[in-house]
């Protein structure tokens, strides 16, 4: 009998591509990690709480930490999340349980209060949440998404965190059709085969998983990100994001959107370091991939599996 996980873990073709995309010891990372319990990463929730409040709690819960180096209100612990959810603070909105790949999503679109800001695929929320404390709450946030149970989810989790943000259930890829020209800020965590998140001690992460299914999931992202660059006004930021490591799912979603959007927007790099960030795929499948660059590719140690990049519109 077999008792080694990662012999069934992940897929042998789910391997084979992980292994092209990933550096060999980033690879073993992300095997590794897989196998290790979850540690949580702790957000302040400026809206009800502060860094030093949320600090006194993991202190008196007797939880290791330390701030991140590139968010002065998140911090690492040793803790896996449940251990977490006694705490008074996290019942009443004071922190919020989230990766660091998300935190620093939000941090990327930089929002600003006053700002029209759309999160074009927010449920359940988490980034949601964190882009209205970065404005404030002040300005015009819309949290779109379509799927309803998911939307009930996000509701409860605005509530509770203080933020404020329209809810809105629309196909993501109407709105620059509908509403062109008319938000300063869009963030696109698009739908993925969530590679990065995939675990063997939870099957349903990787069970429906083909090699099929990042192509098919890269046609809907495109247009996602098309929606998303023509509702910004120019000047304005798009950011997309995966949670995985398929290129077709993350560079060659944005070689399109380079192609068919050429001269009218530019890739950005990223306004925070991130360490241990890795720069995108150069090649595929024996074909050259154009250069899309401040692109960043995120994996183990230091994150989930993750993908993120920051567009402007120059026109």
């Amino acid at each position: 009998m077999n008792d080694d996980p990662t012999q069934e873990f992940p897929p042998e073709q789910l391997r084979e591509r992980l292994q092209l995309i990933l550096p060999e010891e980033r690879y073993e990372a992300f095997l590794d990690q897989a196998l290790l319990p979850k540690r949580a990463h702790v957000r302040v929730n400026t809206l009800r709480s502060d860094v030093v409040e949320v600090r006194e709690d993991l202190e008196r819960m007797g939880i290791e930490h330390h701030i991140l180096s590139w968010c002065d209100h998140a911090f690492a612990t040793a803790a896996e999340p449940r251990a977490l959810q006694n705490s008074r603070l996290w019942k009443n909105g004071g922190f919020h349980i989230q990766s660091p790949s998300s935190i620093a999503t939000s941090l990327i679109l930089q929002p600003e209060p006053g700002e029209r800001i759309l999160d074009m695929c927010a449920a359940p929320g988490s980034k949601t949440s964190h882009i209205a404390a970065l404005m404030n709450n002040e300005g015009e946030l819309i949290a779109n998404d379509l799927s309803k149970p998911r939307m009930h989810r996000m509701r409860a989790l605005l509530e509770l965190m203080g933020a404020r943000a329209q809810v809105r259930r629309t196909a993501g890829e109407q709105i620059g059709r509908r509403e062109p020209v008319s938000f300063d800020r869009v963030l696109v965590d698009a739908p993925c085969s969530g590679e990065g998140r995939m675990r063997p001690d939870d099957p349903g992460s990787y069970k429906n998983w083909r090699p099929k299914v990042p192509k098919q999931l890269g046609s809907r992202q495109k247009s996602l990100l098309h929606s998303a660059i023509e509702a910004v006004r120019p000047g304005g930021i798009v950011v997309y994001s995966t949670c995985t490591f398929s290129v077709e799912e993350n560079e060659m979603v944005l070689a399109r959107a380079l192609k068919l959007y050429e001269g009218r927007i530019e890739m950005q790099e990223l306004p925070i370091e991130l360490p241990g960030a890795m720069p995108p795929c150069s090649t595929w499948q024996n074909k050259a991939l154009p250069e899309i660059p401040g692109a960043r590719r995120l994996g183990p140690p230091e994150y989930d599996g993750f993908f993120i990049a920051r567009l402007v519109k120059v026109g």
